[in-house]
């Protein structure tokens, strides 16, 4: 669905905030929040009106506060095209040979479930392998499974350091030329939790190489009668893929595959701000935070069918629009861009697609920061910093830290979700980037908000929402920008590839 965008001057009236002379405040946060997580914005998911509302809110707040549109063109907005998958029906034979004659593999009902890349997706007489964590290189892959439709584990990888993810493991199978991706879930329970949500609607990029001609998912006891039927040991497999030297095990047994698919194809948003560097020297801070939610996510009959996001991430939202008041009214000598991304929920679509097509060269960014789920946790609390051990910009984060009297909580803990937000994008190329908030230091609070209103109905603004220390992190934010930002506090950037240990 192609959405269509009111202008951007015209609505500015519509969304007043009030204004302060010093600092960020409470109150400027919570006016934001209150307009983005309200039922009017219908919980902000990409591709309805919802989305219409909010990137023209953004934009037009970035607007007011002296940010000129960062997008291609000076425009405001960055196109994403985004495409949404079902699984509909499916006719699955397994079949091998015995002596002269092909016997049907029964793997047992409901033991897999998949969706093609078309709406009609066939695949015939293809030969199987397993590819165990698919961890070697795609020119080692691609003899050992192009044209063919290979298992590999999603997860219960080995303890060792920078394992690459699920999403990272498939993408070399599909490089290699495998029609066919099929994740081996292990544990019965596991199975059931991962089939029922391989069976909503999932959204990726709308781009060619990203999708296998059938992806889907396989129960542990459904491939092992598989193998056991092709003469393998499934415990064998377990053990030895594990290994340095696994190696791409064939399966003695061939598959049909017809699959039906829901398919719809939309055009989604990133937003994208700008301040013009007074002394500019091709060097960069980038801002950033998701947009998007999870829209209309209640059963039919529901009282309240909406999930606002206010904490996740409204929030974090408000907290981009007074950083850049507050950082264009402070002049840097650098350029500063904003990014408001759509899709993060879906598995950082927009982030990856601003990576793929930037607006300025990434090997110029001294740093990104992410904000992400701000609104948890009272006033002068210790910061987290996500995203430290990363790069050479540790000392230059202290210093800010140190200036600015706040503690960073060096315990580790919240380096565990470094994957999980948008930064993390950049993090993998080498872009130094990290995401500062109180709220991820505040282990007890978190962990109640995660266990409780995180992605319901009810993270919704109301008397439980927390703005003390989104406030204090809104500020330091803006300490962070006229340090990098301008090039007597912050001369220059470090050697790429420049890492700490």
């Amino acid at each position: 669905m192609r959405l269509l965008f009111f202008a951007v001057i015209a609505s500015i009236a519509f969304f007043p905030v009030p204004a302060f002379a010093d600092g960020i405040t409470q109150e400027q946060l919570r006016a934001h929040i209150d307009i983005l997580a309200s039922d009017a914005f219908e919980g902000r998911k990409p591709g309805t009106a919802g989305e219409n509302k909010t990137v023209n809110y953004i934009a037009t707040q970035w607007l007011k506060a002296g940010l000129s549109g960062g997008a291609p063109d000076s425009g405001w907005y960055m196109k994403v095209g985004l495409v949404e998958r079902a699984p509909g029906a499916q006719d699955i034979t397994f079949l091998r040979q015995a002596g002269r004659r092909t016997r049907k593999i029964d793997i047992g009902d409901g033991q897999i479930v998949l969706r093609g890349s078309q709406a009609a997706s066939q695949i015939s007489s293809a030969e199987l392998v397993h590819a165990g964590y698919a961890t070697a290189s795609v020119d080692e892959l691609r003899p050992e499974v192009e044209g063919k439709v290979a298992f590999l584990f999603l997860s219960g990888q080995p303890l060792v350091p920078d394992f690459p993810s699920y999403r990272e493991r498939k993408a070399r199978l599909i490089a290699a030329g495998a029609n066919g991706v099929i994740a081996v879930i292990r544990g019965k329970n596991r199975w059931l939790r991962f089939e029922r949500r391989f069976r909503l609607p999932a959204t990726n990029l709308d781009r060619e190489g990203l999708h296998a001609q059938v992806e889907g998912m396989i129960s542990e006891a459904g491939l092992a009668r598989l193998l056991r039927k092709s003469g393998l040991k499934p415990a064998d497999i377990v053990e030895s893929a594990g290994g340095q030297n696994f190696v791409v095990q064939p399966i003695a047994a061939t598959v049909n595959m017809s699959v039906e698919t829901g398919v719809r194809t939309f055009i989604s948003h990133n937003v994208i701000g700008k301040i013009a560097g007074q002394r500019p020297d091709g060097q960069a801070l980038l801002y950033m935070g998701h947009w998007d939610h999870l829209g209309i996510c209640g059963d039919e009959g529901e009282s309240d069918r909406i999930c606002n996001g206010a904490v996740d991430n409204a929030s974090g939202i408000s907290l981009l629009i007074e950083t850049a008041r507050q950082l264009a009214d402070a002049r840097p000598d650098r350029d500063i861009y904003f990014l408001a991304t759509t899709a993060e929920e879906n598995g950082l679509l927009g982030a990856r697609a601003f990576v793929a097509d930037p607006v300025i060269a990434l090997d110029k960014l001294i740093a990104v920061f992410n904000a992400d789920t701000v609104a948890l946790t009272a006033e002068g609390r210790k910061i987290a910093v996500i995203g430290m051990g990363q790069s050479a910009l540790d000392p230059q984060i202290d210093l800010v830290a140190e200036q600015e009297g706040r503690e960073i909580d060096m315990s580790g803990k919240p380096d565990v979700y470094l994957a999980r937000q948008d930064g993390f994008v950049f993090t993998e190329i080498g872009v130094p980037a990290f995401m500062i908030t109180s709220a991820f230091a505040d282990e007890e609070r978190l962990n109640a908000f995660l266990d409780g209103r995180y992605h319901d109905v009810s993270d919704e603004v109301d008397g439980e929402l927390v703005l003390g220390g989104a406030t204090d992190d809104a500020n330091f934010h803006v300490s962070l920008g006229r340090h990098f930002g301008n090039i007597a506090t912050y001369p220059k950037k470090p050697t790429s590839g420049d890492v700490q240990n």
